[in-house]
């Protein structure tokens, strides 16, 4: 019997190139600052923006560690901190200065060493690291692990027995947080510092250096000796690994100080005699060029400007500027730092509006009402002034049409016989002792005071161009349709009807547009005016043949839209339609839409069955044809065998000693002369009858490690325990597919 195995191996790989490529461009970005004492010029490892500001932190931070731990060795050594806070990093250095110096007189004190709540990170480290240091009277770098505990729980720091091998932080969370010296990535454990490898990205000059790692930091060794004098001075010792000049021959060596993370580059000293390559104030080396370039104090927070001011960058220094507000109606004067008046008038920031005079006033401005000359009137909504044309009978003043008494202006005008009453915009001669009231006069023949018709002698009214409508002893003039009288220029004027009674002369799809002494209504495109003149109809596209659309046309109001029939879809023209690939779009989308093949139709598509197969109702599904049982095989001795899309005829051949069976073509039955020439033992040897199984078994089966095996089929023989039968498989061909 043979067996078959099937071994199913599972890879999993975790890629962490990225996580790797960042920490390649913080390195890069600590030791750009380690080299140059600059984040300036920031070349990162990588070209990407991501890289690019991961370097510039990393560079700042180294930038801020150095300057704190600058501060702390002076407190440490010297008892006092430096009152210079203008160079770079000096900020940082005298907080972290003050801090240790406060941790130093806590113990001095015997007081604990718990400092108070607002503390920066960089100063709980110093604070701390000094607070350690004081108790082992032992000022030196400390290269243990180091608690920067923040968690006021006093008596409780996790930090003593958390397994961090630099740095130890309990912020009161669920945990404590490890970190690492620089020049070291904090492991994968959390707790555990890798040393950083900087020779891998070639710090130094390729041509003269060779660059060594150490734990750490790194330093770049000169391929070629050469000879100097014999230094006069032993260089101090860093980080408790002396080193110096010795025989007269001298190596250039970068040393980097994993706590301080500070660069000290020694070459070419000679006796009484020390060529240095220095700087001027607010300007830094750079090293890669031998070139002074600009600090900016601001971008690196050496600035001692005050929260009210704002740090200007200048040439070898910078600037203050205030930055808090003046107060309203103020501003700030940058060359004589004082607060000036601000014309708000002149500046047109005011809000007058237009019918007040602006008023420029100290911190502020007044808004006095505008006023035009006698003979001009005001324009209600620009506020300019024009001249009054008033009609006869009236003359301007203060802004408006007054009557003319032309009684009094011109005396004498009516005869010795008669008085002169003056009328709105004229005047009339009434005879003297006439009892008849203002409006009337006498009629001689009838003795009665009849009414004056106004309107019929032009001289007694002042209507022009107006209609005049005769009252009961007097008159009045009324406009024509589409004009309103003004009282102020005694005239009629045209009524804007669009302005005055906006959004309701018009239909909404419509624009309206003022006329002398009426309106006029546009209807938008897709609409026509309709028979009021003031709404508008809408233009049924689809209907007139102006819509040009390929199948289907939908009215909308103003418009139309083209729409298509199913199975297609609306071109980028949105006029003309286009098939949809059905077969295509299934297969881009991972699926498919038919079992077997996809044929695309104009507006559908169609599915096809291989051979061996009919399509189904469904028109989708294929189903094998059983050809077996349409009597595919031919002959006593064949047996067929369906299998999918295709047959087998199998052919049956007994061995010796066995006959066909009549009833089962798959059998062969042990013929009835074998016992009667052999003994009834050897007789029972021979199986009573022998059958033939074929099966096809399907492929493409899928074993993954959650499936390991696959039953293709199963046999069962008989209950009967005296009887024995004896499977054997006989494998013709199999593929693993690996």
């Amino acid at each position: 019997m043979k067996k078959f195995v099937f071994y199913l191996i599972a890879i999993f790989q975790i890629s962490t190139i990225f996580a790797t490529e960042l920490s390649r461009c913080c390195s890069g970005g600590a030791r750009h600052y380690i080299e140059t004492q600059t984040c300036l010029a920031l070349k990162s490892a990588g070209s990407s923006i991501t890289c690019s500001r991961t370097a510039s932190i990393c560079c700042l931070r180294a930038l801020l560690d150095n300057s704190c731990n600058a501060g702390a060795k002076l407190a440490k050594r010297h008892g006092y901190c430096s009152m210079n806070v203008n160079g770079q990093g000096g900020g940082i250095e005298r907080e972290c200065c003050d801090c240790c110096l406060l941790a130093k007189d806590l113990i001095s004190k015997n007081e604990s060493c718990i400092a108070p709540k607002g503390f920066s990170t960089v100063c709980m480290q110093s604070f701390n690291d000094c607070c350690k240091s004081n108790r082992s009277n032992d000022y030196e770098d400390d290269d243990g692990p180091i608690s920067l505990n923040t968690n006021s729980n006093k008596g409780n720091d996790r930090c003593t027995t958390a397994r961090c091998e630099h740095f130890c932080n309990d912020r009161g969370g669920n945990s404590v947080e490890c970190s690492c010296r620089p020049g070291y990535d904090l492991g994968p454990d959390g707790e555990s510092c890798i040393d950083i490898d900087e020779c891998y990205n070639f710090p130094c000059n390729q041509e003269t250096e060779t660059c060594i790692n150490t734990n750490g930091g790194y330093f770049c060794e000169s391929k070629h000796d050469y000879s100097i004098p014999q230094p006069a001075f032993l260089i101090q010792r860093l980080k408790k690994k002396p080193y110096y000049f010795s025989g007269g021959k001298s190596q250039r060596i970068s040393v980097i100080s994993p706590l301080a993370n500070a660069l000290i580059n020694q070459e070419r000293f000679y006796e009484n005699d020390i060529q240095t390559h220095l700087c001027s104030k607010g300007y830094q080396k750079l090293s890669a060029k031998n070139e002074c370039i600009d600090v900016d104090e601001c971008l690196l927070l050496l600035s001692d400007c005050l929260e009210s001011q704002r740090c200007l960058n200048t040439p070898g220094s910078f600037k203050c500027i205030r930055t808090l507000s003046c107060g309203t109606g103020y501003a700030l004067d940058s060359d004589t730092e004082e607060c000036k008046d601000v014309d708000e008038c002149t500046l047109g920031t005011h809000d007058c509006g237009a019918l007040y005079q602006c008023r420029n006033t100290q911190g502020s401005y007044r808004c006095d009402p505008k006023k035009c000359a006698e003979t001009e009137i005001m324009n209600p909504t620009t506020g300019e002034c024009a001249s009054i044309d008033c009609p006869t009978g009236y003359l301007p003043k203060d802004g408006r049409c007054e009557d003319v008494d032309e009684c009094l202006t011109t005396p004498n005008r009516c005869s010795i016989y008669e008085e002169c009453i003056n009328s709105p915009g004229s005047y009339r001669c009434q005879e003297k002792g006439s009892f008849c009231s203002f409006g009337y006069r006498i009629d001689k023949d009838t003795g009665f005071c009849n009414d004056i018709d106004e309107c019929a002698i032009p001289s007694l009214n002042n209507c022009g161009a107006m209609m005049c409508i005769n009252l009961p002893g007097s008159y009045k003039c009324r406009c024509s349709a589409g004009y309103e009288f003004n009282e102020t220029i005694m005239k009629c004027e045209d009524v804007n009807e669009c302005k005055k009674f906006a959004g309701h002369m018009c239909s909404l799809h419509a624009t309206c547009e003022n006329t002398i002494g009426s309106f006029k209504c546009f209807c938008k495109p897709g609409f026509t005016i309709a028979a009021d003149g003031r709404n508008c109809d809408d233009v049924d596209e689809c209907s007139n043949g102006v819509a040009r659309c390929q199948q289907k046309c939908v009215n909308t109001p103003g418009s139309y839209q083209c729409i298509c029939d199913r199975g297609y879809q609306l071109s980028a023209d949105e006029l003309t339609c286009e098939d949809i690939d059905e077969c295509s779009n299934w297969a881009k989308s991972g699926s498919q839409l038919c079992m077997g093949n996809c044929i695309n139709t104009p507006g559908s598509f169609k599915c096809t069955c291989p051979v061996g197969y009919d399509i189904q109702p469904d028109g989708i599904t294929c189903k094998d044809i059983d050809e077996c049982s349409q009597g595919a095989c031919h002959g006593s001795n064949n047996i067929c065998v369906n299998t999918l899309g295709s047959f087998k005829c199998q052919p049956i051949y007994c061995p010796p000693n066995y006959i066909p069976d009549k009833n089962y073509k798959n059998r062969c039955i042990r013929s009835p002369t074998l016992c009667n020439s052999v003994s009834v033992e050897i007789c029972k040897q021979y199986p009573a009858h022998i059958s033939w199984e074929h099966i096809a078994i399907p492929k493409h089966v899928n074993i993954s490690s959650q499936r390991t095996s696959v039953t293709l089929f199963s046999m069962k023989g008989p209950s009967n325990p005296n009887a024995a039968m004896q499977f054997e498989l006989r494998v013709v061909k199999a593929k693993t597919g690996y």
